[in-house]
């Protein structure tokens, strides 16, 4: 713990320095955000405004809106937008627009322009970026800067639903997390950890950050005995592979940045979501685009990636991923990540319970993560955590408050295993972020990014992960059915040609029951989609039984049985809270048993009852 403290001043914001042996650090006296930032409301261009506005509106503007809306000023906004959702053509909604300022106003809301070209891409495909969905769909060119333009003025629109969005829209990250960019920059440039320097991650003397240190101190065996259960970032030094030291003089992680990109892919299709779009054109729409949650570009089967997972090295503690053992059917686990500011991910934790690096190539991120035993703030689950709602995107996330729930949580201990209640981090370019298995963390883009992240599978967290393929088989997902289903039956001829044995008997009649059934069928009556986006069907891969075996005939049979061992553990204690209640109990408390054996619990119903037991408690 820090030795000594002591405030000194820096330009623009007071600061903590702690002096530990020969380490200095600066803290941010808060990292919340103030009240003038998240009051900061903008003025919407058509002149649209809160609906909390209407509270100070005079009869005067209560008649002028009442003449802008005609008979729907009985209806709510929600339903309003759930009538207009009901026209599918473009050419209805332009129309719709041309009837009153009301809808004028009111279809400026981007969300429903989005949603005529999510329905009808393939029909209307977007080929050039116009600055907006409306302009995009509607292929109009908005004015240039030369040109004079007339807003029409709908200063009669009160709608929450409308002006919200827009604010959301314009969110000015660099500025609401100043004080947490400016204190995580002074650690990148001052305050390197070594791994090292801590017995474990709750050493780290900055409570609530995520810890800093170097790459070439992060060792597999540094990782497997301290760390592989708690985030960290890692920054390169001098020994770092391809370090800037290095006699190559390349940096650690490639170069990747939107430019060089488009310089080799510019005509290549990405996945953005929910749309495929070239390079170029999604490029265009980050420059401009006035979404409250903009696309984020999140690829792994592209063209380009396909060429560029062969263009980088993993980190050394991440070099053991036993989901290598499952082939070509392994799951879904390098991406290449893409976005403008303001983009990002809201809370979730990575699938299958793996474990997680992601590198920042360019730009720079926020993370806020928690244990996985603590549900965010904000955030609606399940018990079982199934089904995961975050009702807010990240900008109403951070502006309603969540985000300052989190920075306190950050100062409290509330975890059971002695983590802090939540961690706050920043990746510039070249930072490599672990996220551990089964922790919540969302990312917010500060600033224009691009990412490289993959999943994998470390020895420590075998157990875990085998415990999640057979224990929420609902929840699996990035493995796909026909390619698992042709690496498994190669694996079963081999292991019927070469006479080998199975690890499990019961792993053994599944595997074959389920050979048995897929053979049965033609191949096209298998989906070769990502079975978590298959919910509802009659398709149930035995991953679990597969994973095993596959271990088995790796030669991995001390550890896999070690690992089955730690995941039978797990199980007992995920199920202590769901015992079965005993039969005898059950018979002997029931009332009119045969036994002449009962509990009397006569509350109040007899009032020798309430004299024998105040006869026994005097006896006491």
């Amino acid at each position: 713990m820090p030795s000594r403290v002591e405030v000194t001043e820096e330009p623009g914001t007071k600061r903590q320095k702690i002096q530990q042996a020969s380490k200095t650090t600066y803290l941010a006296t808060t990292r919340s955000i103030s009240s003038s930032l998240k009051l900061n409301l903008q003025k919407h261009p058509l002149n649209i405004r809160p609906s909390g506005n209407l509270l100070i509106s005079t009869d005067e503007q209560f008649a002028r809106i009442s003449d802008s809306m005609g008979i729907f000023k009985k209806l709510p906004d929600e339903l309003i937008l759930k009538i207009v959702s009901f026209l599918h053509d473009k050419k209805d909604l332009q129309n719709l627009m041309s009837v009153s300022k009301f809808f004028y106003g009111f279809l400026s809301n981007e969300e429903i322009w989005k949603s005529i070209f999510l329905n009808h891409q393939e029909t209307n495909p977007i080929s050039k970026w116009r600055g907006s969905w409306k302009n995009s769909v509607l292929g109009i060119d908005p004015p240039s800067e030369t040109e004079t333009h007339t807003r029409i003025n709908c200063d009669t629109i009160y709608s929450d639903l409308v002006y919200i969005p827009y604010q959301n829209s314009q969110v000015d990250y660099e500025k609401i997390f100043a004080n947490v960019i400016k204190e995580e920059r002074y650690h990148q440039q001052h305050s390197i950890f070594q791994s090292q320097d801590f017995q474990s991650p709750l050493d780290f003397p900055i409570k609530g950050r995520i810890p800093r240190l170097t790459e070439s101190s992060m060792t597999m065996s540094e990782f497997n005995t301290k760390w592989h259960n708690y985030p960290f970032i890692l920054q390169s030094d001098k020994d770092s592979p391809l370090s800037s030291s290095s006699p190559s003089s390349q940096p650690r992680w490639p170069k990747w940045d939107m430019p060089y990109l488009l310089s080799r892919f510019s005509d290549v299709k990405f996945r953005e979501e929910c749309v495929d779009w070239p390079l170029s054109l999604y490029h265009d729409y980050t420059l401009n685009n006035i979404d409250e949650n903009p696309l984020y570009l999140f690829d792994c089967n592209s063209d380009a990636m396909k060429q560029l997972k062969t263009e980088f090295m993993r980190p050394t503690y991440s070099q053991t991923d036993h989901f290598t053992k499952f082939g070509t059917s392994r799951p879904d686990n390098t991406w290449l990540i893409m976005g403008p500011a303001r983009s990002g991910s809201t809370f979730h934790k990575d699938p299958n319970s793996t474990s997680a690096w992601n590198a920042t190539l360019q730009g720079c991120k926020l993370w806020v993560m928690l244990p996985p035993d603590l549900k965010p703030p904000g955030v609606h689950t399940d018990l079982e955590e199934s089904e995961v709602t975050s009702p807010l995107g990240l900008a109403e996330w951070v502006l309603s408050g969540f985000y300052n729930d989190s920075v306190k949580l950050s100062d409290e201990t509330v975890n059971k295993d002695g983590f802090s209640g939540c961690l706050i981090g920043v990746t510039f370019e070249q930072d490599l972020i672990h996220v551990p298995s089964g922790w919540w963390h969302c990312v917010v883009n500060i600033t224009d990014s691009v990412a490289l992240t993959a999943n994998f599978v470390p020895s420590v967290k075998l157990a875990t992960v085998l415990n999640f393929l057979k224990n929420k088989k609902n929840q699996i997902s990035g493995f796909h059915p026909k390619t698992f289903n042709d690496v498994f039956v190669k694996f079963m001829e081999k292991m019927e040609s070469e006479g080998k044995q199975f690890f499990d008997e019961d792993n053994e009649t599944v595997l074959k029951n389920y050979l048995k059934d897929i053979t049965s069928k033609e191949p096209s009556d298998f989906t070769d989609e990502d079975v978590g986006e298959l919910r509802n069907c009659d398709i149930e891969l035995p991953t679990y039984q597969f994973f095993v075996e596959l271990l088995h005939q790796d030669g991995m049979n001390d550890e896999l049985k070690s690992a089955l061992e730690q995941m039978r553990a797990i199980e007992r204690e995920n199920n202590r809270g769901n015992v079965k209640k005993s039969e005898v109990w059950e018979n002997l408390t029931k009332e009119g048993t045969d036994s002449g054996f009962s509990f009397g619990f006569g509350f109040g119903d007899d009032e020798d009852d309430e004299e024998d037991v105040q006869e026994e408690g005097d006896q006491n």
